[in-house]
């Protein structure tokens, strides 16, 4: 059964999350699922402000340089003043505004407590990596149709114990 996903209460797309559920986030103790997203007719019209965080990461990135700060560790006034007046910082406030709306639910429909969720569009991540010149890419004109196109990763607010698909998290 599947995962369904929803914004302000109307149905975006549901996920069979891959592998088994045991993964966990960054090393840590919280679960981390990913999957691919099928969205529904209202999901595919959001999914351009659900998608994009990882290209306005880089284009704020790149203003960050532009302005001689230190990308990785930027001052915090400097951090605020480029996401309130740029274009990449406008689209960063509003995919993680878009996000905290989207709410996930087990396949028994109860809601599931999330620390993370993102939604990739793997056209964009093909650009991305060419843009970043991060070695050869995927040639998403040769892809066949019925291959994803969108992929949603989830790290899950606590640890649980043995997962199981059905078990939203109490």
């Amino acid at each position: 059964m599947a995962h369904t996903l929803w914004h302000r209460g109307i149905l975006i797309g549901e996920t069979n999350f891959e592998g088994d559920g045991t993964g966990r986030a960054r090393g840590g103790t919280r679960p981390h699922l990913a999957g691919v997203f099928r969205p529904t007719a209202h999901g595919r019209r959001l999914l351009p402000r659900l998608c994009g965080i990882l290209s306005a990461g880089a284009d704020l990135k790149d203003e960050l340089l532009r302005r001689g700060l230190d990308p990785d560790d930027p001052p915090p006034e400097s951090i605020h003043e480029v996401l309130e007046t740029t274009s990449a910082g406008a689209r960063i406030l509003d995919v993680g505004r878009v996000l905290s709306e989207v709410e996930l639910r087990a396949p028994s429909g109860a809601p599931m407590r999330v620390a993370s969720m993102a939604f990739m569009d793997l056209a964009e991540l093909g650009a991305l990596t060419g843009r970043l010149d991060c070695g050869p890419t995927v040639d998403h004109q040769a892809v066949p149709p019925r291959v994803a196109e969108f992929i949603v990763s989830v790290t899950l607010r606590e640890p649980m114990g043995p997962w199981t698909r059905n078990a939203p998290l109490q």
